[in-house]
């Protein structure tokens, strides 16, 4: 009966996945075309035509990763974690893909975490002038994270949840001198999380918060210097109440654009 229940509260997960992935690739489908064009000619001015709009990023993260479920139940808190995690990763006008490691190389003794994930993104040009526009960023975006605790390594334990989420938020340009742009992007979303390998899930809420100084054509006509700060928060709220945990991420970044 309860693993009935199980599978049954899995496929209305899965259902909820696919049809909230379905409804967004719709929507990301049908404003691609438009946005190549709409971009260049709302953004044209401000960003012009030899800006880089390609990344690769590295980072170093502190992380703080807190339990929040029933304090009784059996395995509360054994993946908390407070260290730092190494990010690197690529970004582009509509795409952004990104891989974290944390464990003993970042000082944790027990915990060791590992995400890899992805955005998809397409906006929708609210107002632009000649350095400055306005933009509503719309974001479908996905991670695997998975967390291991090497006092319970022998029972195969693990924290190892993908997620599908959909946001929409605020993004500024803003282009003070001829090779230097500033962008400031806020995206809220909302989803749901399933364990991989098990049958059940839960919702999940996030927030980002990115800003980013772009030196362009600063070692030649194609490649130039970026600065970031990311911040990054995660909330978990499982079936299990054992996996109900708060993850917050403070990322200074540097990346080469081309």
């Amino acid at each position: 009966m309860i693993c009935n229940q199980q599978v049954l509260l899995n496929s209305i997960y899965m259902i909820r996945y696919i049809t909230l992935v379905s409804t967004m690739c719709v929507a990301l489908v049908s404003t691609v075309h438009a946005q190549m064009f709409s971009m260049d000619k709302h953004e044209g001015r401000l960003l012009q035509a030899n800006v880089p709009y390609n990344e690769f990023f590295a980072g170093f993260e502190p992380t703080n990763i807190e339990y929040k479920g029933t304090p009784d139940v059996d395995g509360a808190g054994q993946y908390e974690y407070d260290n730092p995690i190494l990010r690197v990763g690529y970004s582009g006008r509509a795409l952004n893909l990104f891989m974290g490691v944390g464990g003993s190389i970042t000082g944790s003794s027990n915990v060791a975490y590992f995400d890899v994930g992805g955005n998809l993104n397409t906006y929708l040009s609210l107002y632009s002038t000649k350095g400055f526009s306005l933009q509503l960023p719309f974001r479908i975006s996905s991670r695997y994270v998975n967390m291991t605790n090497d006092q319970t390594a022998v029972k195969m334990e693990s924290f190892r949840f993908g997620d599908i989420l959909a946001g929409a938020g605020l993004q500024l340009l803003a282009r003070p001198a001829d090779d230097l742009r500033a962008q400031i992007t806020a995206i809220p979303s909302y989803g749901f999380t399933f364990a991989t390998g098990g049958f059940f899930g839960g919702g999940m809420g996030s927030f980002a918060l990115n800003g980013r100084l772009f030196f362009d054509h600063l070692f030649s006509r194609q490649m130039g210097l970026s600065l970031g700060y990311k911040y990054d928060l995660r909330n978990y709220r499982v079936d299990r109440d054992r996996y109900d945990y708060r993850m917050q991420g403070h990322s200074i970044q540097v990346g080469i654009t081309f």
